[in-house]
């Protein structure tokens, strides 16, 4: 664990790539494996009427399935959470017209999440590991997200020079909002659908009155 917190790591996400661009797509109606009074129920449902939220073509939402960092920042940049008025122009503005990647070697121009990847490296919401790439396919952590979702949401952060554990003040502050959910018992814990947009649900709509893993008792 020691060595992937020590990457200090500003991003990551789930799903294999071609299967989330695909096969899933903004649901009309409440997913049908998220019943009411569920975990996540609430903060699933505030971000699925709001469009943040996709599912699968089947009508589910699999909420136990791992994040990976591709589809994590696709999930975040969205006008619900960030002002992205100019997503679209993000590429062209800020990457050579020449160049068949975006900011890191494994990011294609053409890939399904670039513009999204483009925005928040732009928006130094994201950054990539420390041999320079961005390993989209790889699992999410806890920590990696409450990073970035700390970039996202603008919190106070009190920073410090902590060298490897560069994750303490952004999950302290996550403590101090009661935003982290109760099934987050490590570090680097590799983040569920569900994980994921109860901690935006929580952070989004200011629920504080939520339940929530303390700093003092993730491992």
């Amino acid at each position: 664990m020691r060595h992937m917190l020590s990457l200090g790591i500003i991003g990551s996400l789930f799903i294999t790539t071609g299967a989330f661009a695909q096969d899933s797509a903004f649901s009309q109606q409440p997913f049908t494996d998220v019943p009411e009074g569920s975990t996540y129920y609430e903060g699933i449902e505030y971000l699925r009427t709001q469009n943040v939220l996709k599912g699968y073509l089947d009508g589910t939402f699999k909420a136990e399935n791992r994040v990976n960092r591709a589809e994590f920042v696709k999930f975040i940049v969205n006008p619900f959470i960030l002002d992205t008025n100019n997503l679209s122009n993000c590429i062209p503005e800020n990457v050579s017209g020449s160049s068949a990647i975006i900011f890191f070697p494994d990011v294609a121009r053409d890939a399904w999440y670039a513009p999204e990847v483009c925005y928040s490296k732009v928006k130094k919401i994201i950054d990539g590991y420390p041999d320079g790439t961005y390993r989209p396919a790889e699992s999410i952590n806890f920590v990696e997200a409450a990073k970035i979702l700390s970039n996202v949401f603008s919190l106070q952060i009190e920073k410090k020079d902590t060298g490897e554990f560069w994750y303490r003040p952004y999950v302290q502050r996550l403590s101090d909002l009661n935003a982290i959910p109760t099934s987050i018992k490590r570090f680097d814990q590799t983040l569920t659908r569900g994980e994921m947009a109860e901690m935006v649900f929580r952070l989004k709509a200011d629920r504080e009155d939520k339940a929530s893993a303390k700093f003092s008792t993730i491992k």
